[in-house]
Parts: structure tokens; C-alpha cells; sequence
């Protein structure tokens, strides 16, 4: 074997070597990963708190069906995305962190908490914006952590932001819709009307099916005594009716619920749930 030979061996060993030490740093300890700022996880939480200064106090509470309820004097389905959000809270990992009595409270504007959300039984406490990287300082007992500011705008929504978008749940199941003018209820296993139209049974299904799926594309508060066509849908396995006021049709159909102190905002899939000539079918019998 060359001396040349020997030589290029020696270096092609010498850079898989360096290699091997560039890649596991022997020696060289791997930084310990961040812990969260709480030891809740996610799916472990079945109570939100929410204290801001600008409305009032928002609590929350996951049922027995894993279905997260707004408390309030009439409870209201709240919308899962956005609860799931805000537990996802427990389980933020923080960019940095400092022991409680190395930091100016007040300065931070800690003493007292700008803002605070109760997870279960911790205390989660906001403060300012730290300006250079838009962190938000936050309190978790004797920590002080700097974390992305994705909390608080959320936070600080009005409760009608919270409310399920969707007019019913799962285990809502309708079994008849009065309409002004128009009543569509259950008949066995199919529908019919009152008066009776001639319409197929794809096109009352579908019907039915506008409704059970109906999502709000916004939804707002509601004045006391609202004035509407009221809409009266029946539900099966003796749960409680549902009663609804069209607000209006045009531009879009808006249908307040007045036991829930909210409107929805419907957007152009209105006429198809307040006509049968609106619903378009696939096939006709």
C-alpha cells in the first residue's frame, strides 16, 4: 500500500471521527428540556376560571359526556375549540423562567395580576408584555415565566364567543320543525309537513339535516325583548323544545335564542332553512 494511500485513509478516518463527536458531543450534556408551567396536562382539566378586568368572570365546566359548559344563570354549550385552547394553557412550556423573589411583582404588573385563569385548582396570574420579544410575563405560584402572548386577546373575548357555534349538539336530535307557515315532523321513520307540499323524501331530509347541522358564522349578544317569527323545533327522547326568533332574512338569516341571551348570524345558508323550495337535492324519488 502507497504512502499516499495510507495518508488518505488516515484523513477520511480522522473526519468520520469528528463526525461522531460533532453529532453526540461526547461528554457534553444535552440541556435539560424546559418543564411546563404547570403540571396539568390537557386532558386532565375540567374547570376554567377566567378573571379579567374589562368583563365579567367566564367559568367553565367539562360534564360527565366530556361536553364543556359555559356557567351562567341559564348554562350554555360552550365551544370545545376554543375551551381546548385555553387548557392548553396548563401544559405551555415557558421561553424562560425566574423564581418569584428575584422580580419586581408590581413592575410587572403582578401585584396585583393584570388578568388570571384557575385550572382546576392552579392559579395562572398575567402581567405586561415584555416588549422586545412580545413574551407575557405570567405567575404560576412561586415561578415567574416569560411565554408567547396566545392567551390573553382570547381571554379577554365577550362570553357570547365562547358559545358552541353549532344550534345543536350530538345528542340533539330533531324530531320536528314549526316554521312560520310550515310545520316538518317525524312520521315513522320518515317525515312529513303540514301543510302537506309535494316534496320528495331526499328533500326533507335534507331539510332536517340544513337544521341538525346548522353552524353560526358569528355570534353576539341579544337585546331583552327582541321581536321575531318565532321558530319552535322539537327534539327527540323528551328533551327540551328549542325556541328560536328569526330576527331577519336579508341579507342573511339571523335567529335569535332568547332563553340563551344570544343571536346567530347565519350567512346565506338561511333560505334553505326556512324554505323547502330552497334545498337543493341530489336525487328525487
Amino acid at each position: 500500500m502507497s504512502s499516499r494511500t495510507i495518508i488518505n485513509l488516515l484523513l477520511l478516518l480522522a473526519i468520520v471521527i469528528l463526525g461522531l463527536i460533532a453529532r453526540y458531543e461526547p461528554g457534553i450534556e444535552a440541556p435539560a428540556e424546559s418543564q411546563a408551567i404547570t403540571t396539568i396536562k390537557a386532558d386532565q382539566v375540567h374547570r376554567i376560571h377566567v378573571n379579567r378586568p374589562i368583563r365579567n368572570d367566564l367559568v367553565f365546566a367539562r360534564g360527565a359526556d366530556k361536553q364543556w359548559i359555559m356557567e351562567r344563570d341559564t348554562p350554555l354549550p360552550a365551544d370545545g375549540f376554543k375551551i381546548r385552547a385555553l387548557a392548553r394553557l396548563a401544559e405551555q412550556k415557558p421561553v424562560r423562567s425566574y423564581p418569584v423573589e428575584e422580580m419586581n411583582l408590581a413592575d410587572l404588573q403582578l401585584d396585583p395580576p393584570y388578568a388570571s385563569v384557575i385550572i382546576n385548582d392552579t392559579s395562572i396570574e398575567f402581567g405586561i408584555l415584555e416588549p422586545i420579544n412580545d413574551l407575557r410575563y405570567v405567575r404560576v405560584t412561586d415561578q415567574i415565566h416569560l411565554i408567547p402572548d396566545n392567551h390573553l386577546q382570547l381571554m379577554e373575548a365577550g362570553f357570547s364567543q365562547f358559545v358552541r357555534p353549532q344550534l345543536f349538539g350530538k345528542d340533539e336530535r330533531i324530531t320536528s320543525i314549526e316554521l312560520p307557515g310550515l310545520l316538518v315532523r317525524k312520521s315513522g321513520a320518515d317525515w312529513e309537513t303540514d301543510p302537506v307540499q309535494s316534496v320528495s323524501a331526499s328533500t326533507l331530509g335534507r331539510f332536517i339535516d340544513n337544521w341538525q347541522q346548522a353552524k353560526s358564522l358569528h355570534i353576539q349578544t341579544a337585546s331583552s325583548g327582541l321581536d321575531g317569527e318565532p321558530v319552535s323545533v322539537s327534539l327527540a327522547n323528551d328533551m327540551p323544545s328549542v325556541q328560536l326568533l328569526i330576527i331577519a332574512r336579508d341579507p342573511e338569516l339571523v335567529l335569535a335564542r332568547p332563553d340563551y341571551g344570544i343571536q346567530y348570524r347565519m350567512g346565506s345558508q338561511g333560505e334553505a332553512m326556512l324554505t323547502l323550495d330552497a334545498v337543493q337535492t341530489d336525487t328525487e324519488d
